[in-house]
């Protein structure tokens, strides 16, 4: 069973992750199809890894997408931007609905960014509550 995460901008640590902030707008939008399309494939990925029948590298770019087989509408537009932090652990950076064939560039580039700050080393998860009680002991 594969782990997923959520990794926090490098540059905004204090905010939500930006996997969740491009769900909530999602949903503001009412993408409702695009949405349970991205469920589906989160399920998929989370019971299945790297054999993820929805998982696709980008050409061009360290990190993967999670997409479906459907053409067209809602369904087919919804995408999941992605690395692999190892073998089994997936770090969730960005979702759309896309509508034609584009992809979002700012999504990649920001995938990409927030990938290479975490293979430098930089700090993408804010402590933990458990890490901040610690501490302060």
């Amino acid at each position: 069973m594969a782990i997923i995460r959520y990794p926090h901008d490098p540059d905004g640590l204090e905010r939500e992750p930006p996997f969740i902030t491009d769900l909530r707008e999602l949903a503001e939008q009412r993408k409702l199809l695009g949405m349970r399309a991205i469920g589906k494939m989160l399920k998929d990925l989370l019971t299945t890894g790297t054999s993820s029948r929805y998982l696709r590298g980008i050409i061009g770019y360290p990190i993967l997408e999670l997409k479906t087989a459907s053409r067209g509408g809602e369904a087919g537009g919804a995408r999941v931007y992605l690395y692999r932090a190892d073998d089994q652990e997936f770090h969730l950076c960005g979702a759309e609905v896309k509508t034609g064939t584009t992809t979002n560039p700012e999504l990649l580039k920001r995938t990409a960014y927030i990938a290479w700050h975490w293979r430098e080393g930089t700090k993408l998860f804010p402590p933990t509550r458990a890490q901040k009680r610690s501490k302060r002991t």
